[in-house]
């Protein structure tokens, strides 16, 4: 493939602006355009006044809700009882039942106490939320859509996904019923809706005022702070009608606040409080009512401003001279104004209709627009630098603040960066998002700031026995570090003002979406040119695998990944020059920092950097180049060598022996005996490689609970390393990368891997995928046609990949 020349120099005359008639940043007419579409579109977004309902005690209360005890469930109405079957894991029931249901599973009498903690419980296969486990009973709760079916089968599977079956006759009985969830409040609760529009309106409570000692409760209900009514005492539930006047609701938020005295037992227990209703009340007029709360403006201009000006900076405009049309250069230097409209039409679409939890997001949204102002301002310099010190692009010399301007290549990047981490911080930034381990992990961060960091660090941390489940490892599991680094470097985010797993959800997107950069240099690197470049970049931001990362909260696994990237370009970007001092010291620094983030992905990068020496020297020279590579194998090792003598004296040193006593036995029996040797069950190798060909489509097979969504990377991941193998460089990297995967696939028949070294590989699918993009790009309109479609068929099953994980977050 011939490299196109560099694509883009930054010139005096880009820094002037362009010659067409398009806006520019500086340029206030597309801002003044973007204010007063704003306020238009906010003010007929508020000529709708829904009506909200809150079900305390269900999973989509949380953000309403402040100073509240926990979630609830009991029963409510009349039961029905039924004797679990023997010898099956499942029962049949009748379906076709509204509202929320308690299920109540009994054990079997002739079972011992917590025999229950062996099971989880799904309803034709999809598991359920269990709120409440007991010696002898284990309480689930069936949502209305679990429901709707003539029949529904309950079953007791296992608490992790993919361990073994439990065993039979756990269940002796299961007792279904009506469900009523609800919350207590403490001595003053609030129930906040901000945004929620101007006018009047009427609140409906649905609350209990007693306590079980019978002593008064003196509740009172207040409204935006003002006392409203006195809630009498009475031991039954009862529904309390309250007129808000809009005298109150000025600022469009309200806040209804419960004080009562409480009776501790020992939490703080105030009122039960299990629904709550406001609706819009009659006689409000229609103009009065529609001018928007002035946070949620502000809100909304903050984000349509920030996006637009983002994306002015990045001068999007040069970029689609990579695609060799220049009608498309005018459509591009519109791409700021249609995102600051596309951004203002959804958020005024959801304020209209999905008035909550759309408030919620707002702040969040307008934190994200800001935060990217200063990341352009960062990223536009450091990746024309970047590009730059690789020969990608050219730099006047002489130009005034020239690296605020970006070149056509930084362009496309930062585009792509954009995008990507617009949605995925975005995705994390929803209300009601849970990454499924992040607060795990957080909590572990939260015990070296309460000063045990010594149990972390030593030879019995609970970080290893806690990630390595029986069924996976079996009983006798060897030793295998679990570095607290990880931990150790995300215990100051507890220091910020805002919770910890919004600080590491936010450092991990970012993480994720500067991948992007990353590709770009090494794409360059391996001989790519700039539309390749483009293509690699983009193919990494649609793969749906991306997302799951993020959605499981492996933050751990993604930072080892992003550090091993870092690394490795790092390498390739000063492979003429690693046997300097100073790319050499860095180098040994980045290693150093590999591995200690975290256990796996140091391996990875270990075991690379010993494939790449082997083929280095394996290879047959066929030139000059060629046999120059053998030439930096040295430096490389010396930084290596400096990276491993410093992480064993810091850490991995007091697991020498451990590992040679317990962990080369237990691995010798396995791979030499097979898992069943240590008491671990798998499928037989031909299934388990056919699972990995069922999660590359890009939905979920039935059965299956991911998908990855890289079957049409992965058709081109093969010619385009041939391809790629001819350029010295690119080829020995990628075969000694590409090697590290298959090496650890196969092991991961034998150990529990959680195809973690497909995640690995991601980058250099998305490099080999777009050299032959480039090539059928080639070959006109057809080919572009198809090379789109694949693109947007990516793109939207990622986005439904994301907004499905977000949906079944784990809600606490």
């Amino acid at each position: 493939m011939a490299r196109s020349t560099a694509p883009g120099t930054i010139s005096r005359q880009q820094s002037r602006g362009s010659a067409l008639t398009v806006p520019r940043i500086g340029d206030l007419r597309p801002y003044i355009l973007l204010i007063l579409l704003t306020i238009m579109l906010l003010t007929v977004a508020y000529t709708a006044r829904p009506t909200v309902v809150i079900d305390l005690g269900t999973n989509r209360d949380v953000a309403f809700l402040q100073d509240f005890n926990g979630r609830e469930i009991d029963a409510s109405g009349a039961s029905e009882q039924f004797a679990w079957p023997a010898g099956e894991r499942e029962l049949a029931i009748p379906g076709q039942r509204d509202g929320v249901w308690i299920a109540t599973f009994e054990a079997n009498p002739a079972q011992p106490d917590r025999a229950l903690r062996q099971v989880a419980i799904a309803v034709d296969g999809i598991r359920v939320e269990m709120p409440r486990l007991s010696e002898r009973t284990l309480v689930a709760k069936l949502t209305p859509d679990l429901l709707e079916a003539e029949t529904v089968t309950i079953q007791t599977v296992s608490p992790l996904v993919g361990d073994p079956e439990p065993p039979t006759d756990l269940v002796g009985t299961l007792t279904i019923a009506p469900a009523r969830t609800y919350r207590w409040t403490q001595g003053e609760s609030q129930i906040v809706m901000p945004g929620l529009g101007r006018g009047a309106w009427t609140a409906h409570i649905r609350l209990i005022a007693a306590h079980p000692n019978q002593q008064p409760v003196e509740a009172t209900l207040l409204v935006n702070g003002v006392p409203m009514i006195a809630i009498p005492d009475r031991g039954e539930e009862r529904m309390i009608h309250l007129h808000i006047p809009a005298s109150l609701m000025s600022n469009g938020d309200l806040e209804l606040a419960l004080q009562a005295n409480v009776y501790n037992d020992p939490r703080e227990l105030g009122v039960l409080i299990s629904r709550v209703v406001v609706a819009p009340a009659a006689g409000t007029g229609i103009i009065r009512s529609a001018v928007p709360p002035w946070a949620n403006l502000f809100y909304m201009l903050t984000m349509v401003l920030g996006v637009y000006g983002c994306l002015s900076m990045l001068r999007i405009g040069d970029t689609t001279r990579f695609m060799a049309r220049a009608a498309l250069h005018r459509w591009g230097e519109l791409v700021p104004l249609i995102g600051g409209l596309l951004v203002l039409l959804v958020g005024a679409w959801a304020l209209m209709f999905y008035r909550f939890p759309t408030n919620f997001f707002l702040p969040r949204l307008a934190g994200l627009a800001i935060w990217s102002i200063v990341l352009a301002l960062a990223l536009i310099p450091a990746t024309n630098w970047m590009l730059a010190s690789i020969g990608a692009i050219t730099v006047e010399e002489d130009q005034n603040n020239h690296w605020l301007h970006p070149a056509p290549l930084t362009s496309g990047l930062l585009l792509i960066f954009f995008v990507s981490y617009w949605f995925k911080a975005g995705g994390m930034l929803y209300p009601y998002f849970v990454a499924i381990d992040v607060q795990w992990h957080m909590d572990r961060a939260r015990w070296i700031i309460e000063g045990q960091l010594p149990l972390l660090y030593g030879l019995n941390s609970p970080l290893n026995e806690s990630t390595m489940p029986t069924a996976e490892w079996g009983e006798n599991r060897p030793v295998i570090p679990y570095s607290p680094y990880f931990h150790m470097f995300a215990a100051p985010l507890g220091l910020l003002p805002w919770p910890m797993p919004l600080s590491i959800n936010m450092l991990s997107a970012l993480a994720d979406s500067s991948r992007i950069i990353l590709i770009g240099l090494l794409g360059w690197r391996f001989g790519l040119n700039a539309r390749n470049v483009i293509f690699a970049a983009a193919m990494y931001a649609v793969m749906p695998v991306t997302f799951l990362l993020h959605a499981w909260g492996n933050v751990p696994t993604t930072f080892g990944l992003w550090m091993t990237l870092v690394a490795t370009t790092f390498l390739v970007c000063t492979w003429e020059r690693i046997h300097e001092r100073g790319p050499m010291v860095i180098f040994s620094l980045m290693l150093t920092v590999t591995f200690l983030i975290y256990t796996v992905t140091a391996v990875f990068m270990g075991v690379f950097l010993v494939l790449l020496t082997l083929i280095v020297l394996a290879a047959a020279p066929q030139g000059d180049e060629w046999a120059a590579l053998r030439t930096r194998i040295k430096p490389i090792w010396q930084a290596t060598g400096m990276a491993i003598l410093v992480v064993t004296i810091v850490y991995y040193g007091q697991y020498i022996l451990p590992i040679i006593e317990r962990s080369i036995p237990y691995f010798a029996t396995v791979f030499s005996q097979g898992a069943s040797s240590v008491g671990v069950e798998r499928a037989p190798f031909h299934l388990y490689m056919w699972s990995f060909f069922q999660a590359f489509d890009y939905r979920i097979w039935p059965g299956r609970y991911l998908f990855y969504g890289l079957a049409f990377p992965l058709l081109f991941t093969i010619p385009g390393f041939l391809h790629l193998w001819k350029r010295p460089l690119a080829g020995v990297i990628l075969a000694a990368w590409f090697s590290v995967s298959v090496v650890f696939m196969l092991a991961g028949y034998r150990i529990s891997m959680v195809d973690k070294q497909l995640f690995y590989i991601l980058p250099i699918i998305a490099i080999c995928w777009a050299v032959y993009a480039g090539r059928y790009w080639q070959r006109g309109r057809w080919a572009q046609i198809m090379i789109v479609a694949i693109y947007l068929i990516s793109a939207v099953a990622a986005l439904d990949q994301w907004f499905f994980r977000i949906a079944i977050s784990p809600l606490s």
